[in-house]
């Protein structure tokens, strides 16, 4: 389809949308998008606050107050039961291992070590530092009694496309640094939202994020197309975390297909 009529169609889909839909797709890290809807409106991040902490973490690194060759401890007691890493008699993992699993299999024992070492307010603060208007870290992973108080952890489309390209035109922390960071988001293990219907060979650096009712997938396509920030929050939807019919994934996935092929040939 064209660009025009790609417009159409993911203004109807998100209108259909059982739910909220937030998207903004753009080539570049500021100025108007390429296509947006709601785009400034905070929603709950999920795992998308996983980027934030990535970066933040990584400045500190910059800054010389954590190093990625760090140990940190990881005691029985902090580890949650939807851990698919820390199942080995293993009780120390560096800084950069658990940045990795932090993102590539989103393990919330790994982001809720990383958030004792770098902490939350600094994760917030940073955000705000680097231009993130919306992204608040106010809670660790799974504390469901903290979101239930009002203290949910929130982004917005338009802040992780800023991030995303912060990092693409290494305008925060150092070339290194972005690099290590792309790197590891390329590395990404979940591949059932944006890239759920797309058979050709992609380089995606991304995060995908899901509860109750929150599917969210948010990225850079870096080949064979882009750069390209794509996008896609859904919230108040219908789908359970875990759900195996996946209908919130699903919807991204139709988008996502839609939106690859008519970048990738212009």
């Amino acid at each position: 389809m064209t660009v025009k009529e790609l417009d159409a169609y993911l203004q109807e889909q998100a209108e259909a949308f059982p739910g909220q839909c937030a998207y903004v797709i753009a080539d570049s890290p500021d100025g108007p998008a390429l296509h947006e809807r709601l785009g400034d409106a905070p929603v709950p991040s999920a795992s998308t606050i996983k980027t934030p902490i990535l970066v933040t973490a990584l400045e500190q690194v910059r800054r010389g107050q954590l190093s990625l060759t760090d140990w940190l401890e990881v005691p029985p007691e902090v580890i949650l039961p939807d851990t698919r890493v820390f199942e080995r008699d293993q009780r120390r993992y560096t800084v950069e291992e658990l940045l990795y699993w932090m993102i590539t299999v989103s393990d919330n024992t790994a982001t809720n070590v990383l958030l004792d070492a770098v902490g939350m307010d600094e994760v917030t603060a940073y955000s705000a530092s680097i231009g993130l208007r919306s992204t608040l870290c106010r809670r660790k992973m799974l504390d469901f009694e903290a979101a239930a108080a009002g203290r949910d952890n929130v982004t917005s489309a338009q802040d992780q496309r800023r991030l995303f390209w912060l990092l693409q035109t290494q305008r925060i922390l150092t070339p290194d640094l972005c690099r290590t960071a792309l790197d590891i988001l390329c590395r990404q293990r979940s591949m059932d939202s944006l890239l759920r219907y797309v058979p050709d060979r992609v380089t995606l650096a991304h995060k995908t994020g899901g509860l109750d009712g929150v599917s969210h997938d948010s990225g850079l396509f870096l080949a064979p197309m882009g750069p390209l920030y794509v996008g896609v929050f859904t919230w108040e939807g219908p789908s359970l975390d875990g759900d195996p019919d996946q209908q919130q994934k699903k919807f991204i996935g139709r988008l996502g297909k839609a939106i690859f092929d008519t970048y990738k040939s212009l």
